[in-house]
């Protein structure tokens, strides 16, 4: 999807917003083997899953990858947080925990499935703030998958996303979440900060609610 369309030499430092279960890390990892790749996951049982992966790496990947049990949005301080109950749902769809609720009617509605949602207290910081505190200058690759919050993501990341590259994201296209972002107004901010959404990059996600596309900054193609 990017070869030949962005210059993905020289890749040091890739963020994983919303990792789940490490494994779009784990594949980053090994894509680009001098980047450092920074997880970041608040759901304390996704959290668990997360290292449990990472102890199982070889040594060398293990060293540059990086979990921290935080979640991202546009400011830092403990956040509610509405992870799904996998034992009191019809599915343990997991991957849908969101710093959102359900909307009332719309439970689960584009899996067909009825998620329980728990709320619980999390830690939460800004990209920005995290940056600077950890010395990160740019950013070559974003990787955000945070139902529904990708804008206070990105609202949080204004300083740093003027030396970001690529940013791969879920996008809304019909809400399911109380106060969810979509599409155009990400479309929108993200322009506003020098973005383009790269062509033929979107692609629905299984179903009309959503979908991943990729933004990129100029210049498109690859220096020679």
């Amino acid at each position: 999807m990017l070869k030949g369309k962005v210059d993905l030499g020289n890749v040091r430092n890739i963020l994983d917003i919303g990792s789940w279960h490490l494994g779009q890390s784990i594949e980053f990892a090994e894509l680009f083997p001098d980047a450092r790749v920074d997880a970041f996951e608040p759901v304390p049982a996704s959290y668990e899953l997360c290292k449990s992966r990472h102890d199982a790496l070889d040594p060398k990947q293990k060293k540059r990858i990086n979990i921290h049990n935080i979640a991202v949005t546009d400011k830092a301080g403990e956040i509610p947080f509405y992870p799904v109950d996998p034992l009191q749902s019809s599915v343990p769809n997991v991957g849908a925990s969101s710093m959102f609720k359900f909307m009332e009617g719309l439970n689960g509605t584009p899996f067909n499935q009825k998620l329980i949602q728990q709320e619980i207290k999390v830690q939460a910081t800004t990209l920005d703030k995290w940056c600077k505190d950890n010395k990160v200058k740019q950013v070559d690759i974003m990787w955000v998958d945070v139902q529904g919050a990708e804008l206070l993501v990105f609202k949080g990341a204004e300083k740093i996303l003027k030396n970001t590259r690529i940013i791969m994201t879920e996008v809304g296209l019909k809400p399911y979440y109380e106060g969810q972002s979509l599409k155009p107004a990400i479309d929108s901010f993200l322009t506003s900060l020098g973005f383009r959404e790269l062509h033929d990059s979107f692609e629905l996600n299984g179903f009309d609610y959503e979908a991943n596309t990729i933004y990129v900054k100029e210049p498109l193609r690859p220096s020679s």
